[in-house]
């Protein structure tokens, strides 16, 4: 399902995914909106994934940026060390580049909104400007003439044009104005030396040193102090000189200063508008899940369709799972080999059918593939998304509850047997009748009797309390063949079954929803497939062959012996009726012969309660 071309709209599809919509109105709309895309809207989908598929993770970008900024909208970081000051910038002109990209392709995709004609429209929500997608031009605008981009990511930092900074335009034109003072000093004295070839020189860090030929070293006026010489010329200040360069020299301080907090006086302008990128992210993110989407049906097995939402019309509706040629959302027989995914009708729910489908079928038959199947298509189905089926109808599902897989705690002290019954408890304690259930061989971690009455008990909580829908797979066929509840029907996974070498059976799993019980669960067929030895299969399928021969004969034969046991209980109470009368009354203890009498009373009294 996973088509995104962002960072953040992968997480988004990652939410709708793990929290499907319970809103028929709002899946309706999700549908349109991918409909549209699919539709008149394909080429500017594609435009829009060009336009956003370098896009850096914007959501994190901004989060990092928004987080720089502390409580005195001040970054500490940018003041002690430079290096941090121009990855923040650079952070900085990526999230205005990575806003502009963005707005930029969603004003592109805006022109979808004329062909919706429905004003009740996800993407008429998402893309009209102010309502959705925020008005953001007039501050990029103000960052794009605050600034050049290209040449602050080259020098490391910000160098702000003309009227960005008003106290940094004024210190700019500070430092011009002393720059032409010191140019009119320079003529000035040039015309006091009559010399044209006077001039400043900077020597080490003394700067604007005025260098007069040697020959003129006898006629400078009394107020120049010579600093340093040089062959053929001396070299003075000044004390307007001196002024002049330290007035420059402050100047330049302060530019400096106002260069090193003009970058956190942007930031700190950006971050006012933190709503409107956060607006913009959001977005972005939702165009490019729908996309997504859109794009994910074209990859499914076999036909697809876009499922229809049975809404609730009251307490006595019953809910409904009807699926035509289902296939899986993931497996793709290019990669399985050809004819391995085969689709099935599934029906569950509704008028005149069973609410529960109690399914049997071979080990490795694709009874846990058909129930993570449905799953999964419900899933889809509610966030909006096409299924792969030919047509769906669906009732909204509340929650979906599985139990699948063996898994212990031992360091809590719960055992696999333990931790499935919890789980089963949670699904029967919480689950409603808009819920779907599916189990997957419950009671198999304990005996066979055990196993099959909690299983047993548990499928009819659901089906005649709860009253959901549900898959239940099992492997015990007692359950599936004395179960007849008119609200469950049995199916099982359809198979061909042969005989291998040594008499084995060898099954060809056809992975068919068929009606009807499975008669048996062909586990010595996994056996061999796994590799078991072949003397260890074929004592097995002896063994398997003597079980399945004796299990009757078995309840026969305990049935019989229950009947003597209570035949020879009766020869057995007759018989101490008759020894006490035999030898009452007691000679000599008349208390003695009162208990024989009262004996034979209790035993006469047994005798004609047991016929």
């Amino acid at each position: 399902m996973n088509h995104c071309v962002t960072g953040f709209g992968k997480r988004l599809l990652k939410r709708w995914i793990a929290r499907p919509l319970y809103d028929c109105r709002a899946i309706l709309r999700r549908q349109r909106a991918i409909a549209t895309f699919k539709g008149v809207g394909n080429d500017y989908a594609a435009q829009f994934r060009k336009d956003l598929c370098r896009l850096p993770d914007m959501e994190r970008l901004l989060a990092r940026l928004f987080s720089s900024c502390d409580g005195n909208k001040r970054s500490s970081s940018i003041v002690l060390y430079e290096d941090a000051s121009k990855r923040l910038l650079q952070q900085f002109t990526a999230a205005l580049r990575g806003c502009q990209q963005m707005f930029h392709a969603c004003s592109s995709i805006s022109t979808l909104i004329c062909t919706e004609d429905s004003v009740d429209s996800q993407l008429n929500d998402l893309l009209s400007p102010g309502k959705g997608l925020p008005n953001v031009s007039y501050i990029l605008d103000r960052f794009r003439d605050a600034f050049d981009w290209s040449e602050a990511d080259c020098k490391g930092r910000i160098i702000p044009l003309q009227g960005c900074d008003p106290e940094y335009d004024a210190t700019c034109n500070a430092i011009q104005e002393i720059e032409s003072s010191l140019k009119e000093y320079l003529k000035e004295q040039r015309k006091l030396l009559r010399c044209a070839s006077v001039t400043y020189v900077n020597v080490g860090k003394d700067m604007y040193l005025i260098e007069v030929p040697e020959s003129l070293g006898g006629s400078v006026p009394g107020n120049y102090q010579l600093q340093s010489t040089k062959k053929g010329s001396y070299r003075y200040w000044t004390p307007e000189l001196k002024e002049l360069i330290s007035e420059l020299s402050k100047a330049e301080a302060e530019k400096e200063s106002k260069l090193k907090g003009i970058l956190q006086n942007l930031i700190q302008l950006f971050v006012e508008h933190h709503s409107e990128w956060r607006q913009l992210v959001s977005v972005v993110a939702e165009l490019d899940v729908l996309i997504s989407l859109a794009i994910a049906s074209n990859y499914f097995e076999g036909p697809s369709c876009c499922p229809t939402i049975k809404e609730s019309n009251g307490s006595d509706d019953t809910p409904t799972f009807h699926a035509r040629n289902l296939g899986h959302p993931i497996l793709r027989s290019d990669s399985l080999g050809k004819g391995s995914v085969v689709p099935n009708h599934v029906k569950i729910g509704g008028p005149g059918n069973c609410s529960f489908i109690v399914l049997t079928g071979p080990n490795m038959g694709g009874k846990s593939t058909l129930l993570r199947q449905v799953c999964l298509t419900i899933i889809l189905a509610q966030i909006g998304a096409d299924v792969p089926a030919e047509n769906l109808e669906l009732s909204l599902v509340d929650r979906i509850f599985v139990r699948m897989g063996a898994r212990d705690h031992i360091m809590a002290g719960q055992s696999t047997f333990l931790v499935e019954l919890m789980e089963t408890a949670s699904v029967l304690s919480s689950a409603t009748k808009n819920s779907f259930v599916a189990l997957d061989e419950l009671g198999r971690g304990t005996s066979t009797s055990d196993g099959q009455a909690i299983a047993a008990s548990v499928l009819d909580y659901l089906v005649h309390q709860v009253q959901c829908l549900g898959l239940f797979s099992t492997h015990y066929h007692r359950l599936a063949v004395e179960h007849k509840d008119t609200k469950v029907s049995l199916c099982h996974m359809a198979c061909e079954v042969g005989k291998g070498e040594g008499g084995l059976e060898e099954v060809t799993f056809l992975y068919r929803l068929t009606a009807g019980a499975c008669p048996k669960s062909y586990g010595v067929n996994v056996a061999r497939l796994a590799g078991i030895p072949a003397s260890v299969l074929l004592r097995a399928n002896e063994k398997s062959s003597d079980f399945e021969a004796n299990y009757g004969k078995r309840c026969c034969v305990t049935k019989d012996k229950h009947a003597s046991s209570q035949h020879e209980d009766k020869f057995s109470a007759i018989r101490d009726v008759l020894r006490i009368v035999k030898a009452w009354p007691h000679p000599g203890d008349q208390a003695a012969s009162i208990r024989m009498l009262r004996e034979a009373q209790k035993l006469a009294k047994v005798l004609a309660v047991e016929g």
